[in-house]
């Protein structure tokens, strides 16, 4: 069964950018995301941004000229998204089917699909959305990441260290989390969309809940930016970013 609302996002919604969105190590890994991105998507055009949260991604694409329509489950993150002139409405992902709406691309950030159990559900859904020659952009938390495994180790925690290789694994925040390999994530959207590349977010630099300074922070992104790409190591990073060619 899906689970097409996280009460537990409304919880954290104010408190969300300060979180995660405004510290060094989330400003590192979102700057990787729009350097890789940015190119893609023209002023004028029309994105859909799925998992908006509280407009972050939009309004970064907002103010490059591009209109963004954000949807979240999470009303709460919606009214944050909007306060700050998001486009955006409360929408559950496993619902795109029946949005009605046509759009130039799309993106999704940071995991949002990877609470999405039927992803070939989502994948037919944004085809539909998008049109031919569109470019789609989906960063999944990764099947393998290195850094997860090497920091809890060092803390003894095993069940933590090596939770993303079963596939799947339960969050207070997001409820059901489900990993899934690059293969199954190609092949899923390969109907309908042809991989142009994939990168790593966060080779180097950590997830949000590693305690490491500013000046670190910015010593292991210049290192991303040099590695993250390559092959294997960019499927060792926290998240991986996928960009994708509507056929």
């Amino acid at each position: 069964m899906y689970q097409s609302f996280k009460p537990s996002f409304d919880k954290i919604a104010e408190d969300y950018d300060r979180l995660w969105s405004s510290t060094a190590i989330g400003m590192s890994q979102r700057n990787a995301v729009w350097r890789a991105v940015d190119p893609l998507f023209q002023q004028g055009n029309r994105i859909l941004d799925v998992g908006c949260g509280t407009g972050i991604d939009a309004l970064h694409f907002q103010s490059r000229g591009v209109q963004v329509y954000g949807i979240d489950s999470s009303p709460k993150m919606i009214e944050v998204a909007k306060r700050r002139g998001v486009d955006a409405q409360v929408w559950p992902i496993e619902s795109l089917n029946s949005l009605q709406l046509g759009f130039d691309g799309a993106i999704s950030n940071f995991g949002a699909l990877n609470c999405v159990e039927g992803l070939d559900l989502a994948a037919r859904a944004l085809a539909r959305l998008i049109r031919k020659g569109g470019h789609l952009a989906l960063c999944f938390l990764g099947r393998i990441c290195a850094w997860e495994i090497g920091y809890y180790l060092l803390h003894g925690n095993l069940k933590k260290a090596f939770r993303r290789l079963s596939g799947h694994s339960r969050s207070e925040l997001a409820g059901n989390v489900f990993y899934f390999s690059n293969n199954f994530i190609i092949s899923t959207f390969d109907p309908y969309f042809r991989l142009k590349r994939y990168l790593g977010i966060g080779l180097c630099v950590p997830a949000s809940y590693a305690a490491v300074s500013q000046h670190l922070v910015a010593n292991l992104t210049a290192i991303d930016e040099r590695l993250a790409h390559r092959r294997v190591l960019r499927s060792l990073s926290d998240h991986t970013l996928y960009i994708l060619e509507r056929l």
